[in-house]
């Protein structure tokens, strides 16, 4: 009904009124489409957003009250903690976190988070091929993005917020290299370093999808425009600036995942196949989720008849020079995206550094959707026919409109039902992959709450909890004899105990209860502290991700167009 709305409310500004139409305030108008659904009132029945409002609940708990950036999950493993948050995207918790922090409940927050990425993704799409192509062509490009069906899968049936969040940033960072590489500006020096940096805090493994193809556009830039050398250096150091800023959170990531779970045992790589990408067997094709939740890794129809088109025209060679490279690097670009998503690329997967954890190879359909995108835009500049134009878009959004809501949802579901299920319905399909490759499900208690944080397994004490956080467990400890502790929190690298100020050794490896804490104390009076701190490789990657982003502020207000970096006489 809005859709009709918007449509004959267009017809009427547009021929009654004589009134021009402005591209970008139509695309914005028609991507709140497909979110309104969003906002009825609940969780859905199915996909992630029952789960990722529970986790902001912890992580604005942490954010808030204890520390800048989380890294211990208390509520995990029916409260035996996990380093969830050393591992997990940081940047959608910590938006949602901002959301939270003027009011809007924490369910709410993450479907303002689901709700502003659909948007941005289209806005940045827009102007990154508005740079490229002109209006027109980022228009449709920006709708193509949008209504990529893979697009929805993600916002809508597996609500994964940041492959979702991760959509904004890969055209603003393909935006940001082209007006670097032209221009050796100061502005967009930074807005690389830090679009790039986003990203990473987004998502990791799109981030390392697209290392490649980012690199690959650069070069492209380069070498269509000017080839000066000082203006490719410029570029790299940009980068090298992204990965820094963003270093708190992936360098402890790339040092601390080998004594993860998923660092133990890599989850297989699942990949569709090619009848997969081609068609969605539900509702005629036009539905992307089965009634048993089942989900279509369709590459889209309009999309694929836009390729289609695209290969067409430069075989009857209608681009000139300019259009034809860009449309056939972006091209390519796709084609080995397209075989990289099926199972032939098994090896690759597995022999990759980092990439063997990706576990969907259907993650890349981001990327792809970003390919198509362009591809339509040079299309739509070539044919310019508002016609064509037209058609083609309406198209693009009518076809997934089966796909604008969740397949159902439940009213009952808000924050406080969500801060209970922690203790009310604990997981029980299996560790966390954060989870410490030390705990172990079948012979560790780790889906039943323990009745008390301390306890007594060998000798005679007095114990007094006097303090608790997530991160530091203070006791008073009166031992009559030497005795053996087990203090229920599940040990990761960080975890220390101290008795008078003293550090005590820490086991973890008893065979009654592999994964937790335990320690001995000879007879005495104490005061213990177990805390988690801070190891010497996050501390380091906190104090390069500060001084990194303090430069670049130095850096943009500075004169001088290369200063810091090089001294004017270099080039």
């Amino acid at each position: 009904m809005l859709s009709i709305f918007l449509l004959l409310g267009l017809i009427v500004y547009k021929y009654l009124f004589k009134r021009k139409i402005n591209l970008f305030y139509l695309l914005i108008l028609i991507s709140i489409l497909p979110i309104v659904s969003i906002f009825r009132a609940g969780s859905y029945e199915s996909g992630d957003l029952s789960l990722h409002a529970k986790r902001l609940i912890s992580f604005y708990n942490l954010l808030v009250n204890y520390r800048l950036i989380p890294r211990w999950t208390p509520e995990f493993n029916a409260g035996y903690g996990d380093p969830h948050f050393l591992f997990a995207y940081f940047l959608p918790y910590f938006i949602g976190s901002i959301f939270h922090s003027i009011g809007i409940s924490f369910l709410t927050s993450i479907k303002m988070l689901l709700s502003f990425s659909f948007i941005f993704s289209g806005i940045t799409m827009y102007f990154w091929v508005k740079e490229e192509l002109g209006k027109k062509a980022g228009f449709v490009a920006a709708i193509f993005y949008l209504f990529m069906p893979y697009h929805f899968v993600d916002l809508h049936f597996r609500v994964t917020i940041a492959e979702n969040l991760s959509f904004v940033f890969l055209p603003a960072i393909l935006l940001s290299i082209k007006k670097l590489i032209e221009t050796n500006s100061k502005k967009w020096f930074v807005i690389l370093a830090i679009s790039l940096g986003l990203l990473i805090l987004s998502h990791q493994a799109i981030s390392l999808m697209f290392l490649p193809i980012m690199l690959a556009y650069g070069l492209f830039v380069w070498f269509r425009n000017n080839k000066k050398l000082k203006n490719i250096i410029y570029y790299f150091i940009s980068i090298l600036f992204g990965f820094f800023i963003s270093s708190f959170h992936w360098l402890p990531i790339v040092n601390l995942a080998k004594f993860t779970q998923q660092g133990l045992n890599p989850t297989q790589i699942l990949f569709p196949q090619v009848s997969q990408l081609l068609y969605s067997p539900w509702r005629l094709g036009f539905l992307f989720q089965s009634n048993i939740g089942e989900l279509s890794y369709l590459i889209g129809y309009t999309q694929l008849f836009i390729i289609g088109i695209s290969i067409y025209l430069i075989v009857k060679n209608k681009f000139n020079k300019k259009l034809k490279n860009l449309l056939v690097f972006f091209l390519i670009i796709s084609a080995i995206l397209f075989f990289m998503i099926l199972p032939m690329s098994k090896s690759i997967w597995e022999v990759t550094p980092f990439l063997k954890y990706s576990q969907f190879s259907t993650r890349l359909l981001v990327i792809l959707a970003l390919c198509v995108s362009i591809i339509a835009g040079i299309v739509a500049k070539k044919i310019n026919k508002n016609w064509f134009i037209v058609g083609l878009c309406f198209l693009t959004i009518a076809y997934t409109i089966l796909n604008w809501g969740n397949r159902g949802t439940i009213p009952t579901i808000q924050d406080e039902y969500l801060k209970k299920e922690f203790d009310i319905k604990p997981d029980i399909s299996g560790l966390e992959p954060s989870s410490p490759i030390w705990a172990d499900l079948k012979k560790s208690q780790l889906r039943t709450k323990p009745k008390a944080n301390i306890e007594i397994l060998q000798g005679n004490a007095a114990t007094k909890e006097t303090a608790r956080t997530p991160i530091s467990h203070r006791y008073q400890i009166n031992a009559f004899s030497s005795i053996n502790i087990k203090e229920n929190t599940l040990y990761f690298p960080g975890w220390t105990v101290e008795a008078n100020k003293k550090l005590v050794s820490v086991n973890y490896s008893n065979p009654d209860f592999p994964g937790v804490i335990s320690f001995d104390l000879p007879e005495g009076n104490y005061n213990v502290e177990v805390k988690f701190v801070d190891l010497p490789i996050i501390i380091f990657s906190k104090w390069l991700s500060l001084i990194s982003l303090i430069i670049l502020a130095i850096y943009s207000k500075a004169s001088g167009k290369y200063w810091p970096f090089f001294p004017k006489s270099v080039f």
